[in-house]
């Protein structure tokens, strides 16, 4: 069935939007209240005059969110500067509401319930019509001033925060290629050993390399399926236990759990599972290396067991662990809990890992 084709109805931009809210906010404050005064007290014959002043009170907002804010906020003594420029634009802004709607002395009456003079009831008007107007302007003009402070700190916010990201990224790709020829070197160290004694096994093994390398160097994706994270570290339990034999037995127990679609980080295991081969007591007999990656709820537990022949800083061992911790920090924070013991020249690795929201 054809799925009908998508209409091209181009989207608001962020700078129309911003424009939209702004003026709904400024009808719904500063201009409806008037407009339904005027209704309610059946005023005719001034509308032109009630909507002009809206219009003021519109320019007054947009000349300083676009205009005065711009040019003051980055500049030396900018709240000086800001209070100055609101200044001469409240005078310009009460002159012209005066023009229109203060009449001519002369057309403005005493009301008979009035005990003082004329000339005093005029101020009166005068003085309490611009005191009105002036607590307007400065309100729509502290709008103004909070509106854009508010939007320069948001966007100041997201281009921090967009900043954290790229420089998040950046580490996380440095931490993969210094993971990528540490897991390289020593994986073709241990193929060289072979190929004197067992040309036939370095053969296989290189075979077994190549499609761990496919992994190691082409999967760039942020996350990958864990069966797929799994059967990377199968592979290579295997040419680690073709080379050793079976001077150091592995037991090897990988289960999803059936969240084999669950996703998480690629080359997350490797390190420590490098590691147990690498430190692993082969001279002691029944020195196995115990490799169980489960999954459960969501919450994938790895656990790794090898005896050493007492060698005390394998916990802080090449780029290893410290990398992996980093990574952990980077990408899971606090849903990631990794701990490492060494005792009586038995190593124990844990690593939890909640991917529910992975």
């Amino acid at each position: 069935m054809n799925k009908p084709a998508a209409t091209n109805t181009p989207a608001l931009s962020p700078r129309w939007l911003t424009f939209a809210i702004h003026l709904l906010c400024l009808i719904i404050i500063f201009i409806l209240p008037d407009v339904v005064l005027s209704k309610s007290l059946n005023i005719t014959g001034q509308s032109w005059r009630m909507y002009s002043k809206s219009l003021i009170y519109v320019a007054v907002f947009y000349i300083n969110y676009y205009l005065i804010i711009e040019h003051c906020i980055n500049k030396s003594k900018w709240v000086l500067r800001l209070a100055v420029s609101n200044l001469i634009l409240l005078i310009i802004s009460l002159l012209l509401i005066a023009f229109i709607f203060i009449p001519p002395s002369g057309h403005m009456s005493k009301p008979p319930h009035y005990s003082g003079s004329a000339e005093e009831y005029i101020m009166l008007r005068h003085a309490t019509f611009l005191l009105r107007e002036t607590t307007m302007i400065i309100l729509t003009v502290g709008l103004s001033v909070a509106m854009k402070l508010s939007d320069n700190w948001i966007k100041i916010t997201r281009q921090h925060d967009q900043m954290l990201a790229i420089q998040r990224k950046e580490e996380l790709e440095s931490l993969k290629r210094q993971l990528n020829p540490h897991f390289l070197f020593n994986t073709l160290n241990s193929i060289y050993a072979q190929i004197a004694l067992s040309p036939n096994s370095a053969q296989n093994a290189v075979h077994q390399l190549s499609s761990l390398l496919r992994y190691v160097l082409y999967e760039n994706a942020p996350s990958v399926p864990l069966s797929k994270e799994l059967d990377f570290i199968n592979n290579y339990v295997k040419l680690m236990s073709m080379r050793i034999g079976n001077r150091l037995p592995v037991k090897l127990n990988l289960d999803p759990g059936g969240h084999d679609n669950l996703h998480i980080a690629p080359l997350i295991f490797i390190c420590p599972v490098e590691n147990a081969f690498k430190h692993g007591n082969t001279g002691m007999p029944d020195a196995e290396i115990t490799i169980s990656i489960t999954c459960s709820n969501t919450i994938v537990e790895c656990l790794i067991i090898n005896h050493t022949a007492g060698n005390e800083n394998i916990k802080n061992s090449g780029i290893g662990l410290g990398n992996l911790q980093r990574r952990l920090q980077l990408i899971y924070g606090e849903r990631a809990k990794m701990t490492s013991q060494l005792s009586d020249n038995i190593f124990v690795f844990n690593l939890k890992i909640d991917l529910s929201s992975f």
